[in-house]
């Protein structure tokens, strides 16, 4: 089995439509829920009112029957004392009076006699509550709310008693009468949020179509009408996708021809003295001086597969650094000591073809040194090792191949930078064709030579990982300059 899984497979995702109707309907649920609240204790604040207005002006009746006939009350009041509903009680007192009297509490802890004038049918015998004002206490095991009230002359006393349990009635159905129309569109309101929900995030499923539909080959730009700016992002971040991926295929497909046709050719070379050598040893065996000949050719293919060899690790070494967002394995790397080395190894070849190779290195910061050899810290940069060893030969390799008889490998430290030059006294190039110089498989008159065209692009693709440039000059040797300028580093170790 595969080790390998989309995104899809390993894990099932959550659906977002349904998340936003989660988190919409819970938040609309919870504020809901605190209305409901709200309205109901400001429906009982408000039934506390009603009601204890009605309990004072029932009282404040009574003080006025009382005042207006108090000889005929307790014969007006008959029926009503007879009478009255469960949930309401009352009683009127005549205070001050000798005969047959009971005591009131006026609140003050003052005993007053009175006698009862009137009373409810569920009323008592007895006062129903002490002092006057508003007082709430249990009586027949529920809940009730009292008010006592004096008339101005202080004559007669009048208290009346109310269930507790009707104020939060009232409050109740006049909570629900507000919040049930709420209750029931909550089913509507969650149709309208789905319904909305899936109306914005029709952009992206578009866009998911539209990724999905794609063919392999179809890297272009999505196009989809008034994307929202929750969207676009995403959609500009996939284009930009589409884009790299484009430009790395063009590159892959640009490489493998520009490599096909550079290996053609050596490989017709190749097979060409081949034959010839095969050639001259058929004649020798009928006795022909083909000696010199095959051995001519043997050379020949000997040196093609160098050139082959030559080419196949610099295609190999381009296909590394071609890739975008190719990142380096860096670490501490003496640039001098890299530089001398990478001569020394050229030395004898170039010696061979009458070249001298020469070196210096120069710091020029305050306190630094001017050395033919000298190397360390002065020129310590972070980076790959076997990268930059590349970069010094392919410039020496080139000015080796090019000069006429001295190349001049030379090392400057400034503050912030290393920079490194490789002169040589050949025939140069034209400053209108330095630009073209850097570019693959690009080969210039007279410096074309034998190589492959790739060395100076490899160097200055190796220079920009580095966070460098590579720029060609005129030398003052009369030849070609190079020069590469790189981030020094920060250590002195």
């Amino acid at each position: 089995m595969s080790s390998t899984a989309t995104a899809a497979d390993s894990a099932p995702g959550y659906s977002l439509r349904r998340r936003l109707l989660w988190l919409l309907l819970s938040t609309i649920a919870v504020l809901w829920g605190l209305i409901a609240a709200a309205v109901f204790v400001r429906a009982h604040d408000m039934a506390d009112e009603l009601f204890d207005t009605q309990m004072t002006q029932m009282a404040s009746s009574l003080l006025d029957a009382s005042a207006a006939r108090p000889d005929a009350l307790p014969a007006s009041l008959a029926a009503v004392s007879h009478g009255g509903a469960p949930d309401f009680v009352f009683q009127l007192w005549r205070l001050e009076d000798e005969d047959d009297a009971d005591e009131l509490a006026d609140g003050k802890g003052h005993a007053t006699t009175a006698t009862l004038l009137v009373r409810s049918a569920a009323a008592p015998s007895t006062p129903l509550v002490d002092g006057d004002g508003f007082r709430e206490h249990l009586w027949g095991k529920e809940l009730w709310r009292f008010v006592s009230l004096r008339d101005a002359a202080g004559h007669y006393q009048a208290q009346v008693g109310q269930r507790h349990e009707l104020r939060y009635v009232l409050a109740r159905e006049a909570a629900q009468s507000v919040l049930m129309p709420l209750l029931i569109g909550l089913p509507l309101l969650a149709l309208a949020i789905w319904l909305a929900v899936g109306s914005a995030l029709r952009p992206l499923s578009a866009a998911t179509a539209a990724v999905a539909a794609r063919r392999p080959e179809a890297l272009d730009a999505l196009a989809i009408e008034q994307p929202p700016a929750e969207v676009l992002p995403l959609i500009d971040a996939l284009n930009a996708l589409f884009a790299r991926i484009r430009r790395t295929l063009d590159s892959e497909r640009q490489f493998t021809a520009n490599a096909a046709h550079e290996l053609r050719t050596p490989l017709a070379a190749l097979k060409t003295h081949a034959q010839v050598a095969l050639r001259a040893e058929n004649d020798a065996e009928r006795r022909y001086p083909a000696v010199p000949e095959r051995r001519h050719a043997l050379e020949q293919v000997i040196a093609g597969v160098d050139r082959m060899t030559r080419l196949t690790e610099q295609l190999l070494l381009l296909a590394r650094l071609d890739p975008e967002g190719t990142t380096l394995p860096r670490r501490p790397i003496d640039l001098a000591a890299l530089a001398i080395d990478v001569c020394a190894q050229l030395d004898g070849s170039a010696r061979a073809q009458g070249i001298d190779i020469s070196f210096a290195s120069v710091d020029s910061r305050p306190g630094g040194s001017e050395s033919g050899t000298a190397h360390g810290a002065s020129f310590r940069l972070d980076g790959a090792a076997e990268l930059l060893g590349a970069l010094v030969r392919n410039l020496v390799d080139n000015a080796i191949s090019h000069a006429r008889g001295n190349v001049n490998v030379a090392l400057l430290r400034t503050t912030t930078m290393i920079e490194l030059t490789v002169d040589d006294d050949g025939p140069g190039i034209p400053e209108e064709q330095r630009r073209r110089a850097l570019e693959r498989f690009e080969r210039l008159g007279e410096r074309g030579g034998g190589g492959s065209g790739l060395g100076l692009s490899i160097s200055a693709r190796i220079a920009q990982l580095h966070g460098g440039n590579l720029a060609l000059a005129a030398s003052p040797r009369d030849g070609l300059r190079a020069c590469v300028r790189l981030p020094a580093g920060d250590g002195e170790g």
